[in-house]
Order: C-alpha cells, then structure tokens, then sequence
C-alpha cells in the first residue's frame, strides 16, 4: 500500500491531496499545527500528527513519529505568505516588508522543506520515493517579471525551486525522484476566493501527475496538469 505524507493537511490543497490519495486506496499521514482541530482530515480516514514546518523541533518529532515507515510520496505542501505573520496586504513589496515577516516566510516556505527531507530521507530511501515541493508560479524569475506582489513569497518559491534541483541532485543515486510543483491558482486560505482552481480540481491533477512521475524527471518544475513551468 503506497503512504503519502503531506504538511499543512488539514485544508485547501493539502486536505484535497490526502482525500485524493485516500480514495486511491493510500494510507495518509497528514501534519498540521493543530491536529485536534482537523475533523476533516480525520474524518477522512487520515492519521494526524502535529507538525509545524516552521520549527525545526516540530519537524524532528515529526520524523521521529514517523519512525521507520517507508513513505512513497512527501509533499511539502504547508506554506505561507508575509499575510499570515502580519503584513498588510498593500505592504509586501520590497520596500514595505520587515525583516521579521521576510526571515518568517523563508523559515516555513525554504527552511522547512529542507528540515523534512532531512528528517524523512531514511524513510524515502526503501521506498524510492517521490518528494513533491510545492512552489508557485511567482518562484519563476521569468513569471515574476509579470507577477506576485510578495517580495518574500515570491523569493522563498524561487528558493525553493532551486532547493529542489539540489536535492535531485543529491537523491538521484537513491533513485529518489524530486520536482517542483506550480499547483495553479488554488481556491484556498491563500489564493482566496476568485482563484481559478478548485482544490479538488487541482489536487486531481498533481495525483495523475505523481502517479506517473519517474526518475528521469527528477529535478524538474511542473504544473498541476502535468506540462512543464519555466523556471
């Protein structure tokens, strides 16, 4: 039985993912600050550990949790914008953020991918797994020429994106497949309510995507429906 692990679970794309996966017959182990309060997510059939990607403790006890599982797919999936540790929604541009919010965004978006491959790479590694970064399309220096508003949402994705390329490089050997992923213009807390895609749309998408992903496109940076972003 294949096992997906997933950060920030408990809604939007993460709660549409493990209900995918779920349906797909997976077991699903979904981390979330607050896991008393993800009815859903239980209620779907996951098991709930506490986990804030945003804290290196966090990350650890997560991993150690997961003690020697082999996990088949890893999406690091929790983000967050400067909006969420105080800045208004005018005051993100690169004048306007502190460094207080910027090294904030950095942590979950960058720092905590890094800190769960870490924790969970004995756990990838039997199973040849799959690690799933979930960027955006703002971490691409040639869309951000256009848009993204955030200075340091839209610097922690490009870091992310280049995060991925160097865990591919170092996982390939492993037989480790790692990719970037632009997951469209979800529905969610953070994409708000004009976004395009509905997460269950969207999650739908990366699924058939994941399920068919190989070695040879390790390193890479897709979209939910399976063609290629520009870096």
């Amino acid at each position: 039985m294949t096992t997906v692990v997933i950060s920030g679970a408990n809604r939007g794309l993460g709660l549409a993912l493990a209900k995918k996966h779920l349906a797909h017959g997976a077991t699903v182990i979904g981390g979330c600050r607050n896991p008393a309060g993800a009815h859903e997510l239980t209620s779907a059939g996951a098991e709930v550990l506490p986990l804030d990607t945003g804290s290196g403790e966090s990350i650890a006890a997560f991993g150690k949790a997961m003690g020697d599982r082999a996990v088949d797919v890893l999406y690091n999936n929790a983000g967050i914008d400067a909006r969420a540790v105080g800045a208004a929604d005018g005051a993100r541009s690169a004048l306007d953020i502190t460094e207080e919010q910027f090294r904030a965004v950095v942590e979950v978006n960058v720092l905590g991918p890094l800190l769960m491959v870490q924790a969970l790479i004995d756990n990838l590694r039997p199973a040849k797994g799959t690690i799933v970064n979930v960027s955006s399309q703002v971490g691409s220096i040639e869309v951000a020429h256009r848009i993204g508003r955030d200075v340091s949402y839209n610097s922690s994705k490009a870091a992310l994106n280049m995060l991925t390329l160097k865990q591919s490089q170092v996982l390939r050997a492993d037989g480790v497949t790692v990719i970037a992923l632009h997951p469209g213009w979800v529905r969610s807390d953070m994409g708000g309510p004009t976004a395009t895609l509905d997460p269950a749309e969207s999650a739908a998408g990366i699924v058939t995507l994941v399920d068919k992903l190989t070695i040879d496109d390790t390193g890479s940076f897709f979209q939910w429906d399976g063609s290629i972003h520009p870096w």
